[in-house]
């Protein structure tokens, strides 16, 4: 009797172990996320032999809608976005472009049937990869100078959720993680310094994951940076 007992108890104990193991497992997946996405960028850069880094940052305005629009009738909400650069020279005309940023997005809109509005706040971390494609000397223009565009695909993480309703702050749930879409790039750049370069480029960003589990609604931004490459 007492060795059934203690065959129970061992196999109790080893199920709490295993349940306690794998919460934490699911705990660190989204610190797991934004280190194999660090690392996806710098593999992806470090692949090639002439390669950028800079910096950016810059405002934008954001809201959310469905699959095929660009905005609906809410108002933008103005934000910001800040990041990391990483461009790997191909040839003289195209480049692989990458980075790092951190944007803030979401929406404001009427709440119908009330005289209040309602604001959300999405903080996301996000890693793009772009194609770059460039006009410089051969096009016209002079010393250094160039026009570019880019697009590609674009991985983003949740790092924070708020909606706020008169003055109400409260953290939201049940939002998907996980964002990705396609972004579109579109600048000039002017060469500073020698090896230097100085750039300013319109950006949209449109979501093809819907930002919540129930609401068929993806972000949609707009962005104007000034860039730094060193």
């Amino acid at each position: 009797m007492k060795q059934k007992q203690l065959e129970k108890q061992n196999q109790y104990e080893t199920n709490v172990v295993k349940v306690s193991s794998t919460h934490c497992i699911f705990n660190k997946l989204p610190q797991k996320m934004v280190v194999l996405m660090v690392i996806f960028m710098s593999l992806n850069v470090s692949s090639f032999a002439q390669v950028q880094w800079g910096v950016k940052v810059g405002p934008n305005a954001s809201t959310q809608s469905e699959i095929g629009d660009i905005c609906d009738d809410n108002d933008l909400k103005v934000g910001f976005n800040a990041g990391i650069i990483a461009r790997a020279q191909m040839n003289d005309w195209m480049a692989i472009k990458s980075g790092l940023d951190y944007q803030l997005k979401g929406e404001k809109c009427d709440i119908q049937g009330e005289d209040s509005e309602l604001e959300t706040k999405l903080s996301y971390l996000v890693l793009p990869v772009k194609a770059e494609f460039s006009a410089s000397e051969k096009a016209g223009f002079k010393n250094g100078q160039r026009l570019f565009f880019a697009t590609g695909p674009y991985l983003g993480y949740l790092l924070d959720a708020k909606q706020t309703i008169n003055g109400q702050i409260t953290d939201l749930e049940d939002l998907n993680e996980v964002d990705f879409g396609w972004a579109f790039e579109l600048g000039f750049e002017f060469p500073m310094l020698n090896t230097n370069a100085l750039q300013i480029s319109l950006n949209y960003d449109m979501g093809l994951r819907d930002v919540a589990k129930d609401a068929d609604a993806q972000n949609k931004t707009a962005s104007l940076n000034l860039g730094f490459l060193f």
